[in-house]
């Protein structure tokens, strides 16, 4: 997409004041107003919340404990309960956290925000670098920290219908100074990023369908993975680093739980696809209620298994 359409696309619409987003705008203006009132209080919200959403979405929730059955088999079913309870309540107090990245200033978000690993932030920083995650808690959070850190890129997927949402996730990710990028507009504009020393903010852990996907093992279960990290890396030249976003429950701050590089071969095959998983198991290991367990992780099946959330 050329420079002069991403403008046009990020352009205020005076469309968005019609009615039918005046929901929309109720909306944020709440989150907004949440944003600077007591962590308590989100806390909370987040709570009900949590609860409303799982006796509201039974179908969800069934994606979820899908999920964990098949990648903790021997796990005992509390505890798959308990990770399961606080994985809906971590994304929802997520959610409620929306206005505090929106609305509240660079300082006072780097100041909620802590790193595992500093000297590797740093190493990053100076280097740039693919930077590999998955839908933690705090993905939306630690992406918004990156950009407060380092020049860099990210792909997004449109919400729907909804352009005022789309006008405000994209107002929102690129105000600290960060480009995003339809997944139409392909990997050249992330490439060119990279090149110049800059980072790009890669979601690897979405089951995006047969084209392009390979099969590899994720927590032992055949997942379609796209093997594009490595490539991706040795056309920009740069090393990859694994990080994921994680939300302190009890405090409302967040975490980059950052590690060290990693070697993923670029020749986007099955072994790519294993290095990434891999990774990605490692960092959701080291607490696995932070990640987005509602998401349709194994939809694409192999040829001898069924679709497991039919």
């Amino acid at each position: 997409m050329a420079r002069g359409q991403r403008d046009c696309a990020r352009r205020f619409k005076r469309a968005f004041f019609c009615p039918r987003y005046w929901p929309t705008w109720l909306a944020v203006g709440f989150l907004a107003v949440l944003a600077f009132l007591p962590h308590k209080l989100r806390w909370g919200l987040a709570l009900g919340l949590a609860a409303v959403y799982q006796r509201a979405y039974a179908k969800r929730v069934g994606i979820v404990e899908r999920n964990l059955a098949l990648c903790f088999p021997n796990l005992a079913s509390t505890q798959r309960a308990r990770w399961r309870q606080m994985s809906f309540r971590l994304q929802a107090y997520a959610l409620l956290d929306l206005g505090r990245l929106w609305f509240r200033s660079p300082a006072y978000l780097m100041r909620q925000t802590a790193v595992s690993d500093p000297a590797l932030l740093r190493q990053l920083i100076a280097s740039g670098g693919v930077v590999l995650t998955g839908h933690g808690a705090g993905l939306e959070w630690v992406g918004h920290f990156f950009t407060l850190n380092m020049r860099g890129s990210a792909m997004y997927k449109p919400f729907g219908r909804n352009q005022l949402l789309n006008w405000l996730f994209e107002w929102a990710r690129e105000r600290h100074g960060a480009r995003v990028y339809p997944r139409e507009a392909g990997l050249k504009p992330h490439i060119r990023h990279l090149r110049a020393g800059e980072g790009f903010f890669y979601i690897a852990d979405e089951d995006l369908g047969l084209d392009d996907s390979v099969f590899a093992p994720f927590f032992g279960v055949q997942k379609a993975t796209l093997p594009l990290a490595g490539k991706i890396a040795a056309l920009g030249q740069v090393p990859i680093y694994p990080a994921l976003g994680q939300l302190d429950w009890r405090s409302g701050r967040y975490r980059l739980l950052i590690l060290p590089p990693i070697i993923v071969p670029h020749s986007a095959d099955c072994a790519a696809a294993l290095a990434i998983n891999q990774a990605l198991e490692q960092l959701i290991l080291a607490d696995p209620p932070q990640y987005m367990w509602s998401l349709k992780l194994f939809k694409s099946a192999v040829a001898d298994r069924a679709d497991p959330y039919a």
